[in-house]
């Protein structure tokens, strides 16, 4: 009988065996098992209690593993659960301890959590509550929907396994799991900010001291300095390390003090790349920071506030930046500089997230982005330019191609709309190229088939509008249409132009530059040239007159008068419908002031035919400047830009009336805004939106620089509201959500 009692053992082990697989897989409330747990230590620990309840103390249920509770089957583990606390622990259950004794029925269900306290515990909340959580932990624990307090609930269950009993083994598995409850719960700011602090606590074990954390745009939850950014950027001061660009970034949006603008959060990338080009340049050799008294001290407290826990060992002699203030106010005026400058960019992003990369985005760049490594649109345009350059070697070409070459629309019929142009010169401007016929300038705008001039411009501010500009402008033009009037430009005329602009006082090298591009566009558009001819030929007589009088006091300034000048004067007097005798006899009769006449000779090579000097000058004066002379010319012939301004402009640019003239003793329209700023700014109220070039000549009406004007008016926006107020992507107007709380500003 003895094999009987073999076969009967087997069975047995069998047996038993097979009911401890099913066990590991399928945990039944209740078994025999003894927690591996670090030694419990709750801060403010009181002395034990013997707790009346009956049955298994609390134990952790770890991942993978199965219970049911109250017939509701939870797989995935990682759930506290026993009828009472651990011995040593206090009599009152953990927050997160699901006691399978409590009532969890009913029909009843609490989804959104409205009878659940602000700390809720398993142990106290109502029937329908324990139920709902417990069918939520059963159904994947990923309904948005359900109240961010089921959620708490079970996230004190992790943080009290990873911090108070230490499972160390299991740190990775729990870090991923509140990152995957961030991703659906994030939105909630509260658990946002204690799961992130819960995490930076987690990794700061593990970061390396000497490892840069990431630099991303900042947390709306951020509660305090993460510490694994204060470790690093004190452990750089300690050793005497400069801070480099992305160091102080890092700090500026790690600090809860700082608060960073939607634009410096939209575009962050852009923002960053831009940081590090200023902050390279206004600290060259990195930010010096003087290192703390204060000593980091990592302290987590539990968000179910049930115990605290000390992290010590790493660290421990590292300064504790997180207080310190004077680096961040040192860089919180670059910040706000670079976050203005995204203003129109991350507007344009709000409203049309797919313009990133476009034409459009790239025009409201700042130009700095240029030479930053990040994606920039303008850089691809930059190279098709220089390649179009490379093969006109002019400097000018068809403004199709140039439209084409950089993806812009062109109608197929009809004008160039205004939008399109002011697009081509914003993007030329951020490459550091002007162009001409320029619309916003004054000139008039080109068609599909005309020529465009391009040329180098360094930036430098043009008055359309000043007095030595319009003159130079009009002589220009005057000289460009008589060289025209045959229908045949030599070059010889083009540089005569580049004389008459030169003998013009008070103009910079960028306008003299900008002016010799408007006449060689004003020399290659020949049909266009007709026109105009033909326009100024319908003029009335005193305006003809007017203008011929201003060619001849143009070549009468520099006091000599040359062959070629005669053949312009010539020609300009037959387009005005003027016998050419009448050009001999002006020329004759000098400049106004002056009754002597003027010897006309045939073309001398390398020299012209002085003016005879006035009684009682020296000789060797005669050949000189007058420059009281052209002083006078030049004011005469800027008012003959207005008689010009009409047919040189373009023939549908919206009008709008001006206000009257401000009265010197009107007071302040807006507080903290000057008068003239104040006007700008009302007349944009009463008139909506308004075209670049309207916006223009009201700035100017009331003597200011356009540009100048709405960075003005937008810093008072910043100071008084917190944004900018004018929005000039297409036209100029006040930004549409803005726009009511402006007018409650205004004092009428």
């Amino acid at each position: 009988m003895w094999w009987l009692l073999i076969i009967a053992g087997v069975a047995l082990f069998v047996f038993y065996n097979s009911r401890k697989k099913a066990a590991a897989s399928q945990r039944v409330l209740g078994a025999e098992s003894s927690p591996k747990i670090a030694p419990a230590r709750p801060s403010g620990q009181t002395p034990p209690l013997k707790s009346a309840l009956k049955g298994r103390p609390m134990e952790w249920v770890p991942k993978g593993e199965t219970v049911i509770i109250q017939g509701v089957r939870i797989d995935g583990g990682m759930i506290y659960v026993g009828e009472r606390n651990r011995a040593g622990d206090s009599d009152r259950p953990q927050n997160a301890l699901i006691n399978p004794s409590l009532s969890a029925s009913g029909a009843a269900r609490d989804p959104s959590g409205d009878s659940m306290p602000y700390w809720p515990s398993y142990s106290e909340i109502e029937p329908r509550a324990r139920r709902t959580y417990l069918e939520w932990l059963a159904n994947g624990r990923d309904d948005p929907e359900i109240g961010v307090g089921y959620v708490f609930l079970y996230f004190y269950g992790l943080e009290y396994r990873l911090f108070f009993e230490q499972a160390e083994a299991e740190t990775n598995e729990i870090l991923a799991e509140v990152k995957r409850l961030i991703s659906i719960y994030g939105g909630n700011n509260s658990f946002r900010g204690y799961a992130e602090r819960m995490l930076d606590a987690a990794g700061f074990l593990t970061t390396k001291l000497d490892q840069r954390p990431p630099v991303e745009p900042p947390s709306s939850s951020l509660f305090e300095m993460p510490y694994g950014v204060r470790a690093y950027l004190g452990r750089k001061i300690l050793d005497g390390e400069n801070l480099d660009a992305d160091d102080a970034l890092l700090w500026m949006a790690s600090s809860p003090a700082v608060q960073f603008r939607t634009p410096a959060i939209r575009c962050f990338e852009e923002l960053r790349a831009l940081w590090n080009i200023r902050f390279s340049k206004r600290f060259p050799k990195g930010m010096n920071v003087k290192p703390p008294k204060r000593k980091l001290s990592l302290e987590y407290r539990a968000a179910s506030g049930r115990f605290d826990a000390s992290i010590s060992g790493k660290g421990d002699d590292l300064p504790d930046i997180g207080a310190l203030t004077a680096p961040v106010n040192k860089l919180y005026g670059l910040l706000a500089e670079c976050t203005s400058e995204l203003d129109a960019y991350s507007r344009l992003l709000g409203r049309s997230p797919e313009a990133k990369g476009s034409i459009d985005a790239a025009a409201l760049l700042p130009a700095d982005l240029m030479d930053a490594p990040t994606a920039n649109p303008l850089k691809e345009i930059a190279t098709v330019i220089a390649a179009c350059l490379s093969e006109m070697k002019s400097g000018w070409m068809p403004v199709k191609s140039l439209l084409e070459a950089i993806n812009l629309d062109i109608p197929t019929t009809g004008k160039i709309p205004a939008t399109t142009l002011n697009k081509l010169g914003a993007v030329l401007d951020k490459l550091g190229l002007g162009f001409e016929p320029d619309r916003r300038l004054g000139s008039m705008p080109p068609g599909p088939d005309d020529i465009i001039v391009l040329f180098e411009a360094k930036g430098g501010v043009i008055d359309a509008d000043s007095d030595p500009y319009r003159a130079a402008k009009t002589i220009t033009e005057i000289c460009a249409l008589a060289a025209g009037a045959d229908g045949e430009i030599a070059p010889e005329e083009i540089e005569h132009i580049k004389l008459e602009i030169l003998s013009v006082p008070g103009l910079s090298v960028d306008e003299r530059q900008r002016l010799f591009a408007y006449a060689k566009a004003l020399c290659r558009n020949a049909p266009r040239h007709q026109t105009i001819l033909r326009k100024l030929s319908k003029a009335d007589e005193n305006t003809r007159k007017t203008i011929a009088r201003s060619a001849i006091d143009a070549v009468l300034a520099d006091g000599r008068v040359e062959a070629a000048e005669v053949k312009y004067i010539e020609q300009l007097f037959r387009s005005l419908g003027f016998p050419a005798e009448d050009a001999y006899a002006a020329l004759h009769r000098g400049a106004a002031g002056s009754d002597e006449p003027i010897a006309v000779r045939p073309a001398i090579p390398e020299s012209g035919t002085s003016v005879p000097p006035s009684p009682g000058m020296a000789a060797e004066k005669a050949t000189s400047i007058d420059r009281k002379k052209i002083e006078r010319i030049t004011k005469e012939t800027a008012k003959v830009a207005g008689l010009l301004s009409e047919i040189f402009a373009s023939e549908d640019e919206e009008f709008v009336q001006p206000p009257s003239k401000v009265a010197d003793n009107m007071s302040l329209r807006f507080e903290g805004l000057d008068q003239q700023h104040g006007e700008l700014l009302s007349f944009l109220l009463a008139n909506g939106e308004l075209s670049r070039p309207s916006f223009e000549s009201e700035a100017r009406r009331l003597q200011l620089l356009p540009d100048g004007a709405m960075e003005t008016i937008n810093e008072w926006g910043f100071d008084v509201i917190g944004e900018p107020v004018l929005d000039a992507e297409d036209n100029i107007c006040i930004v549409s959500d803005l726009f009511e709380e402006i007018q409650t500003l205004e004092k009428r």
